[in-house]
């Protein structure tokens, strides 16, 4: 087990480093002692329940907000069985972070969140570390922040910024399916945006600007079956949905125009599925076979046929930017269409309370 320190400013910062045991154990320390306790963290431990209930030991006597990502959540996955799984770890931190156990717990989700922060009022830490036990096991390393001066000035303006970010969690249904699609429009513009990088090149100082790559692009295939598993899951939660509260009225929110629009594009025989299945090696070596290329004239043959490979790629590049360029279209109008949903759940929701509050 290894724990050091060394310090910055005397009394005031140290950097701390730790293997074997926690980063933050200062600040887990302090929360005996705290009023307010904060926790921004990308995972949470799966099995292992002690950090969890140290914040709900502790909300008996301080105010506690906790942040967290959902980590293996809608990636890359196909099939029934891993979105299964996906759909199981959800209910997993939801059923760990429901705030309805604790009500002095407040709880959050933010699905862009990567940032690792664990504070009270008097003793902040930022760093590598995950909330979670499972990070002990690791080579950690961040701050601690010992003036109580310093550790008000991140919490009156860095965690302001990280909450304004975050959906809170209320512990019921509605929360939950609004905590589903905000996950799917997550992935979505994560997917959207790995097509993009591979479909455009970046230039400029700053690569600001955005030019679409005719010359050697890098679009796959996993990357549109990605896309196409995730508006899959799309359409079956908004089926659940429907099913949940008996009405159809959600299906007509989410753009299935453009879903299927997505599809017909990324259909084989189509200009983007032709581009990402394009096989360099394989194209080159199929001239190389077709021209019966005699060893004496084997380098100047590669040479050709890498020429003319080049010169292919080209070609399928021109003839899918315009689908690429529609594709993006189609996925915005998706993603504006989720904002629909999740309004739609909250008036939901709202009527449910009217409807409570009557009786």
């Amino acid at each position: 087990m290894s724990y050091q320190k060394f310090s910055l400013i005397p009394g005031q910062i140290e950097i701390v480093t730790s293997k074997g045991e926690s980063n933050y154990k200062e600040v887990l320390n302090d929360f005996d002692s705290a009023d307010y306790i904060f926790v921004t963290t990308y995972n949470i431990s799966q099995n292992r329940k002690a950090l969890l209930n140290s914040l709900k030991e502790a909300a008996k006597h301080a105010e506690v907000r906790i942040v967290a990502n959902i980590p293996n959540r809608f990636e890359t996955y196909y099939g029934d069985k891993v979105r299964k799984k996906a759909r199981e770890s959800i209910n997993n931190y939801t059923k760990k972070l429901n705030s309805n156990d604790e009500e002095s717990i407040d709880a959050f989700f933010n699905f862009q969140n990567h940032s690792k922060v664990i504070l009270t009022n008097n003793i902040a830490y930022i760093g590598s570390a995950n909330f979670s036990e499972e990070s002990s096991n690791n080579r950690e390393t961040g701050f601690i922040i010992r003036d109580k001066n310093l550790v008000q000035v991140v919490i009156d303006n860095l965690v302001p910024i990280i909450l304004n970010e975050s959906i809170r969690y209320y512990g019921n249904s509605f929360e939950e399916k609004k905590l589903v699609f905000s996950l799917l429009a997550s992935r979505l513009e994560s997917a959207s945006i790995r097509i993009e990088e591979e479909s455009y090149t970046y230039v400029g100082r700053f690569e600001e600007v955005k030019n679409y790559n005719y010359w050697d692009p890098q679009l796959h295939q996993e990357s549109l079956e990605n896309v196409l598993e995730l508006l899959e899951e799309v359409e079956e939660e908004i089926y659940r949905v429907n099913e949940l509260y008996e009405t159809d009225e959600f299906a007509d929110l989410i753009d299935s125009e453009s879903i299927e629009q997505i599809k017909i594009l990324f259909s084989q025989n189509e200009h983007i599925s032709e581009l990402a299945n394009f096989s360099e090696r394989n194209y080159a070596s199929d001239l190389i076979a077709e021209w019966n290329v005699h060893n004496e004239d084997m380098d100047e043959a590669a040479q050709q046929a890498s020429e003319q490979t080049a010169e292919r790629k080209r070609e399928l590049a021109e003839a899918a930017q315009e689908d690429v360029e529609n594709f993006f279209l189609y996925i915005s109008k998706i993603q504006n269409s989720f904002e629909s949903v999740i309004t739609k759940l909250k008036k939901l929701e709202e009527e449910q309370k009217m409807n409570i509050d009557n009786t």
